[in-house]
């Protein structure tokens, strides 16, 4: 029962995060953009920006905001709603053993927190009937009104992955639609680190529909469509925002088990060691390029959400007033930068020598930046 209640915890934390990268064909290849020219009549809603962005759910709840005039920063989202954190996961899938590292936290209340601490009313609908799901995202398109959807990138024309590669925990927003079968999709491009460019792309209903009722594990989308009720928003101030920091200190010092947190760090310095004995060359390397993904280009904004997470620690200090705050910053931004050497040891892995080296130099990072982490989070939890 243990077992089953985290496996289910670690699917929910990875939502949003790539990784359904766990293929062979998909660890090898890099996802590019189908350039398509938008039709003269597939305009997007007022106020709706194909904002740049670093993480798919963030940027498509900062598009949501700003639509409802009440913008807020990527990081402040992922702040308030506690979603900093990490998770090592080893999963069985098909014939091969998959390790998943990731920064989020709080996947199954992320919206729930975030909607208390700005007065948004924040709803996630699913639903087993496309005929529903789309007849309820025409209803919100006829009011030119943005629709944030889940979806399996695998499905979505504007993105060319193997035939074989499918990740339903995907978000984009609808922002305009042609009135018969064709929408208008802001989504971010996949290829980029760190902030990543933000375009339009057509998509008809049809596509809309098989990439949101994709039965594909680990994530299927469900038809899943975002909610929102802006009418009781109120701007966060110092009480919600030390309210969202406390949450994350204690997800990150105090975790259920010891593949979380300041604990799976530590965990993951151990066990990474292991990885050369354990796994065969292929399951090694692709193991290892993984790393990368989930660390530097899978939507994290790079180095694994810590500086997106130091940003809203800046942001919060100013709002706050609270010097500890901006301190506890630079040694997120100092973790986020061992974050990012680690990944980059792997971005080769497919054909690099010297792996042992590689792997034990990557397992004294991670021992590093544990004991960042943990230095951050006293330091915050004294300073709030």
């Amino acid at each position: 029962m243990l077992l089953m209640r985290h496996s289910d915890e670690a699917a929910r934390v990875g939502r949003g995060s790539t990784m359904g990268v766990v293929s062979e064909v998909a660890a090898g290849a890099t996802a590019h953009m189908k350039t398509t020219k938008i039709h003269p009549a597939l305009e997007p809603f007022p106020n709706c920006p194909a904002l740049d962005g670093c993480h798919c759910v963030t940027n498509s709840l900062a598009k949501i905001f700003h639509h409802a005039g009440h913008p807020l920063s990527e990081e402040m989202l992922l702040g308030l709603g506690a979603g900093m954190g990490f998770i090592y996961w080893q999963m069985k899938m098909g014939a091969g053993t998959y390790i998943f590292v990731g920064g989020r936290e709080n996947g199954k209340n992320f919206y729930k927190d975030l909607g208390a601490r700005t007065g948004v009313v924040i709803r996630e609908i699913c639903t087993s009937s496309a005929a529903k799901a789309e007849a309820a995202l025409l209803q919100e398109l006829a009011r030119k009104e943005p629709v944030m959807l889940g979806g399996d990138m695998g499905f979505l024309p504007w993105f060319h992955f193997p035939v074989e590669y499918h990740f339903g925990g995907h978000a984009f927003v609808v922002c305009g639609y042609d009135g018969n079968r064709t929408c208008l999709a802001s989504d971010m491009d996949p290829r980029m680190a760190g902030l990543k460019k933000g375009f339009y792309a057509p998509v008809t209903l049809e596509q809309l529909t098989k990439a949101r009722s994709s039965p594909y594990k680990p994530f299927p989308p469900k038809n899943l469509r975002m909610e929102f009720d802006f009418a009781g928003f109120r701007t966060p101030g110092s009480k919600e925002i030390a309210a969202s920091i406390a949450q994350t200190v204690d997800a990150h010092l105090h975790p259920p088990i010891k593949n979380f947190g300041v604990a799976g760090l530590r965990h993951t310095a151990s066990q990474l060691l292991r990885w050369p004995a354990i796994f065969k060359d292929k399951d090694l390397r692709m193991n290892l390029f993984n790393l990368y993904v989930f660390i530097e280009i899978g939507g994290t904004g790079g180095g694994c959400f810590r500086p997106m997470y130091a940003r809203f620690l800046e942001e919060a200090a100013r709002i706050a007033r609270k010097p500890a705050l901006a301190s506890a910053a630079e040694i997120f931004h100092q973790s986020g930068g061992k974050f990012t050497q680690i990944a980059l040891l792997f971005k080769d892995a497919a054909k690099m020598k010297g792996i042992e080296e590689k792997v034990r130099s990557a397992s004294q990072l991670f021992g590093e930046i544990a004991g960042l982490e943990e230095k951050a989070c006293q330091l915050l939890k004294q300073g709030i």
